[in-house]
């Protein structure tokens, strides 16, 4: 269940690191603090099942070393 003065982590890799606060939660938004910036995020954005993902918010923090890779080859000798 999600309450105000939790944390939100961003699973956008253009925001890597980006955390906001739930300020109040109204209807099927969450109001969110993220430095002077206020933003509405859909509930059905907020995940807390700590499955990476590329879009949405997540209630568990990311793991430091873990980066999603799009190649999962070994690199080649030249």
């Amino acid at each position: 269940m999600l309450t105000a003065g939790q944390v939100l982590y961003d699973n956008d890799t253009r925001y890597r690191g980006r955390k906001v606060e739930v300020v109040r939660l109204e209807g099927s938004f969450a109001i969110c603090k993220c430095g002077p910036r206020q933003m509405q995020i859909r509930l059905a954005y907020i995940f807390d099942d700590g499955e990476p993902r590329r879009s949405g918010y997540s209630t568990v923090a990311p793991k430091e070393g873990a980066r999603a890779t799009t190649n999962d080859r070994p690199l080649r000798a030249t």
